[in-house]
Order: structure tokens, then sequence, then C-alpha cells
């Protein structure tokens, strides 16, 4: 069913050159007269790839100011009607439009999008969105918001760098907004939230900013562009460069991480991106998750590509990707591809993902540890889950090496209280798996240290190792506490009585696949090798 805003429905239109134009696209092509071949096909993309990446549902206004004037620059792409009611701005004195956006003067200049969080928002479920072309850190620069007085001022703002500063106030009350350090306001730009607990900030698809600072109350104050609308007057005017803004419905951090290389991906089809130019953007055959990936990675080997979306596929339809807190697919040959973890493609340590010592060798095969001082930090450690009795650890094994001498391929170790949680292909008592355990431990001698092996505990005392999908160690040694301490790969993560990661009990086994997450049942560890080996069969690299 369409659901339109004053216009009739209508089919997709074929214009020049046979190519398909949206006809939401299309709607706002007729409100801007917008003719020039180039823009009408940014837009179009943009308007497909938003829907496609199920984001379009939740935009209230999108402004891609395009057209290079404030005719053109007022419509909202979402309903490109003349109207307040359809969140078209009104300019005021002060800007000057071309073609890479708005820009404001700071004194005088501002846009009112006629959008009120109180009637168009969800208190717990809100985000706004700037595309900033200009540097700028001068202090009482707001960039986007209103605030209004009831019993105490609430926001809804977001300030890019005021002072070196990121401030996200998204329904919030007076003094509640948070803030992270940040030293460049070029880029996309998004302040979220997502709960009454949750408040998320992102420049360019990095997450800058976490807090749980409550919410409030919705502001009755329209939202302003350029500056701040507080209780109906402009104050604390920007000077950055617009080239885009949206407001709607809260992101998820995969979503916000689409919804950037969308943005970054319309902006390089103007020319006017601020970010390096890249060899992939978004691909509307694949999922958010593997697009996300993608993007962080920019591995453009179609081979690898589908290979990777099928992984996703897969875990997804086996009911197992939401059980995954870290997953790291070792594709692209490259230190730099192999860091990123799947389920949060960010480079940030609390997105788990991996920071690699040297001794490693990296290739399309997977990551070679070499067994004397090589190790890889995920970040992950065992309290982040949150249940003591439930947690998995897998490793997908190339190397045969079979030693009497301790070979840990990924582990963390604490003691005072006793916290072992380590996946052991091959070492002094073979093959062993411990999570969140003491000092007890069940083991099965090692012939052969290839293929994939999964280590799952899903109680207080069902502990089990599977190889390649079958069980090979049924325990029932019992669970002691979680560590704080991250997990390592490669090794173990020795921190002793003491308070200091230290890697120890290196392997040398080459790793072509390894992950972090909740419990599994034996009929989730058979089908999680059955997605993992057609992977690695995919890429022609399976044991």
């Amino acid at each position: 069913m369409y659901i339109g805003f004053g216009f009739s429905p209508s089919k997709p239109k074929v214009v020049s050159g046979g190519a398909v134009t949206d006809p939401d696209a299309e709607a706002f092509f007729t409100a801007t007269g917008i003719t020039d071949a180039t823009q009408k096909s940014a837009v179009n993309d943009l308007v497909v790839n938003l829907k496609s990446a199920n984001l379009w549902s939740k935009m209230k206004a999108v402004y891609p100011f395009v057209g290079g004037t404030s005719t053109t620059h007022k419509y909202n792409l979402k309903d490109p009607r003349d109207l307040d009611a359809a969140f078209r701005l009104t300019f005021a004195t002060g800007f000057t439009h071309s073609s890479t956006g708005i820009l404001p003067n700071g004194s005088s200049a501002y846009a009112n999008t006629f959008l009120t969080p109180s009637t168009s928002l969800s208190l717990n479920s809100t985000h706004l969105s700037f595309y900033s072309r200009t540097n700028s850190s001068l202090i009482n620069n707001y960039d986007i918001g209103s605030s209004s007085i009831s019993g105490v001022a609430q926001y809804t703002l977001m300030v890019l760098c005021d002072s070196n500063v990121f401030y996200n106030a998204i329904n919030v009350a007076q003094g509640n907004a948070a803030s992270a350090s940040n030293t460049d306001s070029r880029g996309l730009f998004i302040a979220n939230r997502t709960a009454s607990n949750v408040l998320t900030g992102f420049r360019n698809s990095t997450k800058i900013l976490t807090s749980s600072n409550a919410s409030s109350i919705l502001p009755t104050a329209s939202i302003f562009l350029s500056a701040l609308n507080s209780n109906g007057s402009a104050s604390f005017y920007s000077q950055k460069e617009c080239a885009f803004a949206s407001i709607g419905d809260g992101l998820t951090d995969t979503e916000a991480q689409v919804f950037n290389q969308i943005v970054e991906g319309y902006q390089f089809a103007l020319s006017r991106n601020i970010d390096t130019a890249k060899s992939f953007y978004y691909n509307s055959s694949y999922s958010n998750e593997t697009n996300a990936f993608l993007y962080s990675t920019q591995i453009t080997d179609t081979t690898i590509q589908t290979a990777t979306n099928t992984l996703v596929s897969d875990l997804k339809t086996a009911g197992i990707w939401s059980k995954m807190k870290a997953v790291y697919p070792m594709v692209g040959g490259t230190a730099t591809t192999h860091k990123y973890n799947l389920v949060n493609p960010s480079d940030t340590n609390g997105a788990f993902r991996l920071t690699f010592s040297t001794g490693w060798t990296h290739s399309s095969n997977g990551a070679t540890p070499n067994g004397t001082n090589a190790y890889a930090n995920t970040f992950f450690s065992t309290s982040v889950l949150g249940s003591i009795n439930s947690g998995h650890l897998s490793y997908y094994s190339r190397t045969n090496f079979v030693t009497a001498a301790s070979n840990v391929d990924m582990g963390v170790l604490k003691s005072t209280p006793d916290s072992y949680t380590d996946l052991q292909l091959c070492g002094a008592v073979g093959n062993l798996f411990r999570f969140n355990n003491g000092t007890s431990f069940s083991s099965i001698a090692s012939t052969n240290t290839q293929g994939y092996y999964l280590g799952t505990r899903t109680a207080s005392n069902v502990i089990k190792t599977f190889k390649n999908g079958v069980v090979i160690i049924s325990g029932t040694n019992l669970s002691s506490a979680t560590s704080a301490y991250p997990v390592f790969l490669g090794a173990t993560n020795n921190v002793g009585t003491g308070t200091t990661n230290t890697p120890q009990y290196y392997s040398t086994r080459q790793c072509a696949f390894a992950s972090i997450g909740d419990g599994l049942s034996d009929a989730e560890a058979a089908n999680f090798y059955t997605a993992v080996q057609a992977f690695q069969t995919t890429l022609n690299r399976n044991i």
C-alpha cells in the first residue's frame, strides 16, 4: 500500500538511458525543477539505497541540498511539498547557497524545519544528522536543534565541534547532554537515541560517543538548522557548510554505519565528499551488516563479498547471528582487513576490532601467528556477556601442529578468583576448552588440529567442545567467574593475580575464522559449522 504525502501513487519512471527513477525521487525533481543528470542520478540512488537498507521509513525529513539555490535547497526529500507541514525549510538571511550546500554566516543565518519534536518524534527513538564541509571548533556554534522550557529546559540538538567537543542532547533535560572530544567537524555526524538510557554519536561511520544519559521531555519548539531554536528565537549560530541533513527515528549501530556510507556515496557522486573517495560504498544486493563490513574493509573482490553476505544470511537463518558478539572472517589478505569484526566493523576497541602484534603473516588464507610473540587483542572480556553460564569461542585452524608444549589459540586467564576462558586445539593435555571455569577442565588427545573448533558453555555445569560440528568433549566443569580482561587471539592473555595483560602460550596455527559470543546448543553448533564451512569452501580454503 502506498502512503503518500499529497501525491498520487505512481510507478517508477523510465528516464533517458533506460534508468529507472524512483517515484519519491521523481516527486522531488518535479518540485525542485532539477534537470541536471548527475544530480538526478545521485538523488535517485540516495532514495533507492535508503529504501533498500530499510532506512527510508525511519526518516521524517531529508534535506539533500542539491540545485544550488535557496529554492531547491528548501525541499524535504521525504515530502517535497512547499508547506510547513511537509517540513520544508525557510531560510533566514545570511546563507550562501551553492552546488556544495548551504553556508551560514554565523551571525544571523538559520533555517526553520517546522518539525517539532513533541509532535513528530519519539522520546526514546530519535536521530539528527548533519554533513559538514567545514572544519570549525568555534565555541557556541550549534548545528541543528531546538530547546523549550517546561519546568526545566528540554533539548533536542547536536553540536559537532564546540571547542573540540561533540555534543549529543537528544531529548534531554538541561545539563544532561552527552559529550565526547572531537577535533574535526567535517563529514557526516549523527546524534542518536535508541532507548531511554542509550545515546550514541557517530562521525563518518565511527562511533565517537556512547552514553546512558536519560531521556526527559520532547521540546515544543521546531528544530532549526545552523542554529538552535530556543523557544522560537535563533541563537548559537553555526558557520559550517551543510551538504546534507536529516531528522527521524533512532538508528542502530549498523544502521548508522550504513546510513553514513549511503550519504557518503551520495556526496561522492556530486563531487563534494569530505572523506577520501572509496572503491566500495553501498550495494543493495547485500545485507546491511555485509555492507558495513565491506565499507570498512574496502574489499572489492566479488567472491569475498558474496561469501561474506551468504555467511551473514546463513547465520541469521540458523538463528545464530544474534548470539555473535565478535566474528572475524579473516578475509582480504592484510592486517587491515583481518582486524575487523563483522558484527560491528568500526575501527575502535569498543567494537572489538583486533589489534595485531608483530609476528603475524597475513594472506588470503587467513592470519598465521609465529608461535613466539604473535597475538591479537580482541578487547572483548567475558564480563560483557552478562551471564557467567553462557558463552562460546571458535577458531578455524588450517594448520596441523600437534605438540606437547602449551599452544593456546585464544583465551584469557585470571586468578583470584579463578576465571579461565580459553580454547586450546593441542597442548600438553591435548584439546581443551574452558569458559569462566575455575582450574578444572576436560580434555582429549589431539591427533590433527585442522578444522573448525568451537567451545561453548550453556549452563553452570554444561561445557562442550565441537570439531567440525561434532561433539568431541562433553564436561560438567563448573563455572567460576567472569573476567574483565580481554581475550587474546593466537595466544592467551595470562593476567594471573595482577592487572596487566600478558600474552603467553603462543600458537602457530593459521586462523581462517574466529568468533566470540553467547552459548550455543548442539544444533546451533552444528549449523554454525555448516555455515562457516560453506564460507571457507567458497573462498577455496576449506579443510
